[in-house]
């Protein structure tokens, strides 16, 4: 396994675009060589968006996500009490903090961002709802795309739509 380290702005025609605070996304080489297959995979219109691989846990940035999930935790458990047995899933470091080969990525239309959770994992299930109605068929397009390559979607449903993936090991 080798990483690389990725700056803002595009590259081989895939967009990088770390999620704050971070300045840069940290793949495995491997999954970043998946994605430029999946971005060359899509219609001309669908831009994939790389937003976030491996954040080591002992780092700035890993701290900063600690103590953001931290406050996230408690937040989500006041506004959506009928969802705990989310909060591992959500808030989770899912494999982010082991290496990467576990991503987000988001994806835009005709050079403009879709944004499925625009109040990020605080986005009400019925917003959720509406988002994937209106954007299913490129949604649909991109995850098929992501499977082809080896990718695993979250099995939760809000962190699948931040479009949380893993590259499954090969055997």
């Amino acid at each position: 396994m080798s990483i690389i380290s990725l700056s803002s702005g595009v590259q081989n025609n895939l967009s990088i675009m770390p999620r704050w605070p971070a300045t840069q996304v940290l793949i495995d080489s491997l999954a970043w060589q998946k994605l430029q297959a999946v971005q060359a995979s899509l219609p001309g219109h669908l831009g994939l968006i790389l937003t976030r691989a491996y954040e080591p846990r002992v780092s700035e940035l890993g701290r900063a996500r600690t103590a953001f999930r931290r406050a996230g935790i408690c937040l989500f458990g006041l506004l959506y009490r009928h969802r705990k047995e989310e909060i591992q899933d959500i808030f989770g470091s899912n494999g982010h903090d082991l290496d990467g080969t576990h991503i987000d990525v988001s994806f835009s239309i005709n050079g403009q961002r879709v944004r499925l959770l625009p109040l990020s994992v605080f986005t009400p299930m019925s917003w959720q709802a509406r988002r994937i109605k209106k954007f299913d068929e490129e949604l649909s397009m991109v995850l098929a795309a992501l499977l082809a390559q080896g990718f695993q979607l979250h099995r939760n449903a809000t962190e699948s739509l931040q479009i949380h993936c893993d590259l499954k090991p090969v055997l």
